[in-house]
């Protein structure tokens, strides 16, 4: 159950969904090596999931038997509520039905790995940020991981700061008296909205990034250590209220 056959013997194919931030993305890794991607355009995050999953399976050889897969892996969030909601439940529901193990993903850990994947750090330390409250942010702290298909190192735990307090976060995390300080820190938004931010504050940063792939590796790393998640309890990390409350 949850393999594939193929010459040569048993062969890994890991699904990697990303619908919790705007560049919504599918992946397929097959024996840890990227095989495709698909981008999910804004609105599509629904009706384009299983279209683009299907694709990529087909495009593998695998037909559009989703039991074939060795593992999902899923973006937990923070994120879109909407995003993570769709993403988590077609995940939950494939999960359920082929019989597949599920993996969730912190969307903070996949822009870390996704930042250092797209090009050389060159020493830098990872700020991922992520939305929070109202005119707050969710940030964490990352050492790059060491090679392409490990995990990043979680240096502090995301935190919620206002949006404004971000420079002198960053400026008082380098000249502290941790081990890190001296160190250059590069920062990862989640959205153009947090890039933005930072450009105004003239932070050294990543572009927004597509996080499938990297969700699918660290996905993969987690399923083989056991950290498979309970289908029935999986849930979402908003990372921040919903805007519209009970009264």
């Amino acid at each position: 159950m949850g393999s594939s056959t193929a010459i040569g013997g048993i062969m890994r194919f890991i699904l990697g969904i990303d619908t919790a931030s705007p560049r919504g993305s599918l992946a397929l890794l097959v024996d840890r090596a990227p095989r495709g991607t698909a981008a999910l355009s804004r609105g599509e995050h629904s009706s384009g999931l299983a279209n683009a999953a299907a694709r990529l399976m087909r495009e593998a050889g695998l037909g559009v038997g989703l039991a074939s897969l060795s593992g999902l892996a899923v973006s937990q969030g923070p994120g879109s509520f909407t995003g993570l909601r769709i993403g988590l439940a077609w995940a939950k529901g494939i999960a359920v039905g082929a019989g597949v193990p599920l993996a969730l993903v912190s969307a903070h850990e996949a822009a870390a790995h996704a930042a250092a994947s797209a090009g050389p750090t060159d020493g830098d330390l990872l700020v991922t940020v992520t939305p929070g409250e109202r005119k707050q942010v969710e940030f964490a702290l990352w050492e790059p991981p060491a090679a392409a298909r490990s995990r990043p190192r979680l240096l502090l735990a995301p935190e919620s700061i206002p949006e404004d307090e971000i420079t002198d976060r960053l400026i008082a995390m380098s000249s502290s008296g941790s081990g890190w300080a001296g160190r250059s820190i590069r920062a990862i938004p989640a959205n153009d909205a947090i890039a933005a931010l930072l450009d105004e504050d003239e932070i050294a940063r990543a572009p927004v990034l597509a996080l499938a792939e990297s969700v699918a590796v660290i996905g993969d790393l987690l399923i083989q250590e056991g950290g498979v998640a309970d289908v029935v309890l999986a849930a979402p990390a908003y990372g921040r209220a919903p805007n519209a409350r009970k009264p």
